[in-house]
């Protein structure tokens, strides 16, 4: 996906605001931290004024220069977590807000999770939980399936039984985890509802020529469930998990 990292930041902000949440989960003595999916790098750069090192990997360049241009002093690399090299046993923490939806083949991240986490090291992440945006979703599914398309969503929203399984089979040790619902303000009036699809469904727009007669349905559509008034609000699902790398099996 293509992002426009300034409008993230002015549109979309309530991604990093609401997992600075997770930064109450990180170590208190000075540790290495590997923040996946650092988007612009206010986390990332939190978490460095903890006291850690961190280093900050986004796949976006455009995330990736918002980022170095707002908080030089960070370590940022642009890369893909599946395709990177990493040293095994690298870091004291793993750390990942809104983002572990987007990586499809679960399997290869964990496993990469549990090669880069030193023994005992400790995993922190938030995204998407079963059950996430499903009324946007099934909204966008039904506009598709009237001009004879079907959607495919691209996220992987599991519930907290599937996913601290999978992590289990990786040697780790669940410390916590939770669902639950979010409801999510979206900035920008009526239009935020638009905006925000424009942002997260971008590759299925790019390949309709009637994305605005779409918008229109499922404003229309969503307008008695998700408007609130004067702002619409996303039926945000989380899941929340800390675990940590058994340090010897």
């Amino acid at each position: 996906m293509d992002w426009n990292a300034k409008q993230y930041d002015h549109q979309h902000d309530f991604v990093f605001k609401y997992g600075s949440a997770l930064l109450g989960y990180l170590p208190r003595s000075a540790s290495t931290v590997l923040d996946i999916g650092c988007g612009t790098g206010e986390l990332t750069h939190q978490i460095q004024q903890l006291g850690h090192r961190v280093t900050g990997i986004d796949q976006s360049a455009a995330m990736i220069h918002q980022a170095t241009y707002q908080f030089p002093e960070v370590n940022f690399q642009q890369g893909d977590i599946l395709h990177m090299p990493i040293a095994p046993a690298s870091y004291d923490v793993i750390f990942s807000n809104a983002v572990f939806h987007w990586i499809a083949d679960q399997q290869h991240l964990t496993r990469i999770l549990e090669l880069a986490l030193k023994p005992g090291g400790r995993l922190i992440c938030e995204f998407g939980a079963q059950g996430n945006i499903k009324a946007i979703s099934d909204a966008f599914g039904t506009e598709l399936a009237a001009i004879g398309k079907r959607y495919r969503s691209p996220f992987y929203f599991p519930s907290v039984p599937e996913y601290t399984q999978l992590l289990k089979t990786r040697h780790f040790i669940i410390v916590k985890a939770r669902e639950y619902p979010r409801p999510t303000v979206l900035k920008g009036g009526w239009q935020g509802l638009r905006n925000w699809v424009r942002q997260f469904f971008a590759a299925d727009l790019a390949e309709l020529p009637n994305a605005d007669e779409i918008l229109d349905n499922m404003e229309a559509r969503l307008k008695p469930i998700l408007w609130r008034g004067d702002h619409w609000e996303a039926d945000y699902r989380r899941i929340q998990v800390i675990a940590q790398k058994q340090s010897a099996f």
